[in-house]
This record gives C-alpha cells, sequence and structure tokens, in this order.
C-alpha cells in the first residue's frame, strides 16, 4: 500500500514537490554570484518552476482544470470571471506599454493556473506524499540555516542586517519566502498517523535559526504573518493544532533570546532597551507614501489604473511596486479588478473556515499547517511585494495551492482523469503555454534592457540601488532613455 500511494504522488502529485525543489535550488546556489545577479537567477529559476508545473502538469491534468473551471462552479463564478476578463480587457485597451502590459498579464495568470495545478495534483496526497513535501522544506531550512551561520560567523565583526538573509538580492526577500516556508516546513512533523517527537525535535534546531534570522533583521511583516497564522491556527482547531502552534512558538522564543544574545547589529547587549533595534520599527520605510500614491493613482485613473507594471514607470526613482498586493493591482490594473481580487479572498477565507470545521480531528493539525502558512503569505503580502518576487511568488503558490487542495487523507488517491478530454481543455491549456512562451521571449528582451540601462539609471540617481521589479534594474524609465522605440512600450 506504502508503495501505491509513492507512486500516486509522484507520478500524480509531482508538482508541488517541483515548486519546492526549485525554491530549494534558487535558496541554495552559491551566494559568490552576486546578490543583484541572484535576483535574475531566482527568475530563470522561477520560470523553469513555471514551465515544468503549467506546461507539462497542466497538460496532464487539463481535463480536471477544466472541469473545475466550467463545469463545477457556480453561476455567481462564471459571472465574476466575465467580468474580470472585460475588466481586463479594458485595461489593455488603454494602456501606454502593450508589450509590458502583456508580459505583467502573462506573468499573473501563469501564477494563477500554477496554483490551480498545484490544487488539483495535490488531491491525489496521502499522508506519505504530505510527509515527504515537508521533509523536502525542512531539509532546505537545515541546509540554509548551517549556510546562514557560516556566512554571518564570517563578517559578524561588520556585519549589517542584510546579512542575515544571504543569497537575496535584500534581506526581505528571504523574509517572504520564510514566511511561508517555515509554517510549511511542519508537515513533516504532523503529517503522520500520530505526531513524531523526533521529527519534531530534528525541525526544532533549523526553525530557531530561521526565527533568528527574521528577528535579527527586523522583518517585521514577515513575523507579524507569522503571528497572524498562529493566531488563525489557535482560533479555528484550538488543541487540534497544538503541535504545529507549540513547536512554532518555542522555536520562536528560541530564536528571540538569539537575538538578545548573539547579535552583533543590536537586540540586548549594554544599552538596553533602547539600542536594542538598529532602526525605528514603529516607522512606515516609505510604503505610506508608496500606499498613497497607489490610492491617487487608482482615484485619478479610474477604472483602468496607470496599467500593468506603471508603478515602475511613474518618473519616481524608488522603489518599483507599491509593497501592498491590493494596493498595487489597483493602482496598476484599476480598482473595480482588486475589489474583484478582494471579494475572491473573502470568498477564500469563508470556504477555509468551514473546511476547518468539517475536518476529522485527525486531520486538524496537517490542514493547521497549510492555513498558518496561507495566513502568513497573504498578511506579509499587505507590506510587500512577494507576489512580484520570483522565490516568493513560488511560495504563495505553493501555500495557496495546498491550502484549498487539501482533501481528507482518508480519501486520498490519484485524481480521476479519464473520460475524453474536450476540445475546451486542450485549447485552454495552448493559451497558457502560448502566454509562457510570451513571457519567455518577453521577459528576456526586457532582461538586456535591464543590463544595458544600469549605467543610465545609476547616473539619474547617483546610487547602484535599481529597485527590482521583474528583473534586478527594475525601473522603465532607464529603460525607455536606451531604447524609447523598443516594441515593449508600443501601444496597443
Amino acid at each position: 500500500m506504502t508503495n501505491k500511494y509513492l507512486h500516486h504522488t509522484l507520478a500524480s502529485g509531482w508538482p508541488p514537490l517541483v515548486c519546492c525543489l526549485c525554491v530549494a535550488v534558487g535558496v541554495l546556489l552559491p551566494w559568490q554570484l552576486g546578490t543583484l545577479a541572484f535576483f535574475d537567477i531566482q527568475r530563470g529559476i522561477q520560470w523553469l518552476s513555471l514551465g515544468l508545473v503549467v506546461g507539462i502538469a497542466g497538460f496532464q491534468c487539463r481535463l480536471l482544470i477544466y472541469r473545475n473551471l466550467v463545469d463545477y462552479v457556480s453561476t455567481c463564478l462564471h459571472l465574476s470571471r466575465l467580468v474580470a476578463v472585460l475588466l481586463v480587457g479594458l485595461v489593455l485597451w488603454q494602456v501606454s506599454f502593450g508589450g509590458l502590459a502583456m508580459l505583467e498579464m502573462a506573468y499573473l495568470v501563469l501564477l494563477g493556473s500554477a496554483i490551480i495545478v498545484v490544487a488539483v495534483s495535490v488531491k491525489c496526497y496521502s499522508l506519505l506524499g504530505w510527509t515527504l513535501l515537508g521533509g523536502l522544506l525542512t531539509l532546505l531550512i537545515l541546509i540554509y540555516a548551517l549556510l546562514a551561520i557560516y556566512h554571518i560567523f564570517l563578517v559578524w565583526g561588520f556585519a549589517n542586517r542584510h546579512d542575515f538573509g544571504p543569497g537575496f538580492a535584500n534581506v526581505r526577500f528571504f523574509a517572504d519566502v520564510a514566511v511561508g516556508v517555515m509554517p510549511l516546513a511542519l508537515l513533516y512533523v504532523v503529517a503522520r498517523p500520530r505526531p513524531s517527537k523526533v521529527a519534531a525535535t530534528l525541525c526544532l534546531a533549523p526553525l530557531s535559526v530561521w526565527w533568528w534570522l527574521l528577528w535579527v533583521s527586523e522583518s517585521r511583516a514577515a513575523l507579524l504573518g507569522l503571528f497572524a497564522g498562529l493566531l488563525c491556527a489557535l482560533w479555528l482547531f484550538g488543541r487540534a493544532a497544538r503541535w504545529p502552534v507549540t513547536l512554532l512558538s518555542v522555536s520562536g522564543a528560541l530564536g528571540l533570546v538569539g537575538w538578545w544574545i548573539l547579535n552583533p547589529i543590536g537586540g540586548g547587549g549594554g544599552d538596553g532597551v533602547e539600542g536594542a533595534f538598529l532602526r525605528d520599527i514603529t516607522s512606515s520605510s516609505g510604503r505610506l507614501s508608496l500606499w498613497v500614491d497607489a490610492l491617487r493613482y487608482a482615484v485619478e485613473h479610474f477604472p483602468v489604473g496607470i496599467g500593468p507594471m506603471g508603478f515602475a514607470a511613474d518618473g519616481n526613482l524608488r522603489s518599483a511596486h507599491a509593497h501592498n498586493l491590493f494596493l498595487n493591482l489597483m493602482a496598476e490594473w484599476g480598482l473595480p479588478l482588486a475589489m474583484l481580487l478582494l471579494a475572491v479572498l473573502i470568498h477564500g477565507c469563508r470556504l477555509i473556515i468551514r473546511r476547518s470545521r468539517a475536518r476529522p480531528v485527525v486531520d486538524r493539525p496537517l490542514y493547521a499547517c497549510l492555513v498558518m502558512a496561507f495566513v502568513g503569505v497573504m498578511t506579509n503580502a499587505q507590506f510587500a511585494g512577494s507576489h512580484i518576487i520570483p522565490l516568493s511568488a513560488l511560495v504563495m503558490v505553493l501555500a495557496i495551492g495546498l491550502v484549498f487542495g487539501y482533501s481528507s487523507t482518508g480519501e486520498s488517491g490519484p485524481p480521476e482523469c479519464s473520460g475524453p478530454v474536450p476540445i475546451g481543455a486542450t485549447l485552454l491549456w495552448a493559451c497558457l503555454v502560448l502566454m509562457l512562451a510570451y513571457m519567455l521571449h518577453a521577459g528576456l528582451e526586457l532582461y538586456w534592457l535591464s543590463i544595458d540601462s544600469t549605467q543610465t539609471c545609476f547616473e539619474e540617481q547617483g546610487r547602484i540601488y535599481l529597485y527590482p521589479r521583474f528583473w534586478a534594474q527594475g525601473r522603465l524609465e532607464c529603460m525607455q532613455m536606451i531604447a524609447p522605440e523598443h516594441w515593449l512600450f508600443w501601444h496597443l
């Protein structure tokens, strides 16, 4: 029976495992490549993951995807989808940069498609499959913890907070990954007939190191996301969530102790509480001005916004996105689309609440991990551009797809894909493949523009900070200075 379940997991449920492996490769590549180049490499790894999940697994699951999108949805959802398509068409009709708008649309559609593929494929998982998934993420946390400790030991005397997210262009990008990976790693402990004390002991030390990295780097959004996930798990599951909640809480406390006594840039020390933080943790770090501008763009350019990637071309050499999922969508795609997404999120949260209360007691610890990851990444996304940054976007795909695709482990089995495949299912998959091909072509064109414009952007702003968006060099104004007639900047 075990071999049968393992075969089902590997043959039908491999997309979540591929996403995990791609995140691991992106995190664990040699850090000597340089932080700015590393962002672009991680984008390439994300492309590989989307190609495998949407291009290959999407073809295998196209019948199930089609049924879930067409046959098994309510009239209300059909109408919502139609409204979304009409709004997207209106935005594209009004947009200034047609090639970039299509690139951004293809990227977001492929992320959404990957979420659906993960949700469909994970329905085949047995406890063994969930344990394997959690084990891969636990191994990632362990290896990264060891490498991070070694790196920080080497730079201890002159470290800054960015050294506490090695391998990422910005320490915040590490935090965006951690907020989803840490709760999902707990699957290794609870995805068993009985939670394993041995597995919990093995997870405790590396989780504590990741908490320590978050505390020292003062990654407030990720910390808030983890705490929100813990509170939601306690509210929804109570004692049934005691294993994942306790393990994450104890490791968080140990990380906090490490922040206080093993901290080269702040912490306890001799200065007391006044010297505990490197910066004012009550500040908005510039987000308030970004959010005000996002709201202003949404109102002034109602109902279509300033256009996809518009924040990276608004004439202000600053962050190339609004650091808020809904405000970014509101500014660039218009207020109606943002409100539609918010309605979908609220509907999804209600669905999670109903499912959490209907779960058998034996399944609740596992589902609690998925809920913590989902709440964590969605909370963090309100203060970061985690859907834009490559690896954190993959983590969001995992967290969202897993929580909505989870079915009772007692009912696990391979997805049923028998029967004739409608032509609509194949055409839908073909459209996604065309979007994937366009993303690769247009993305590479944008990459060469970003490379060629680096010096121009440096001369304009006087410092070599590139404000990542799609690539490490994210500002479109600089790219227009060197190639104003490039086809990416043509009007539709």
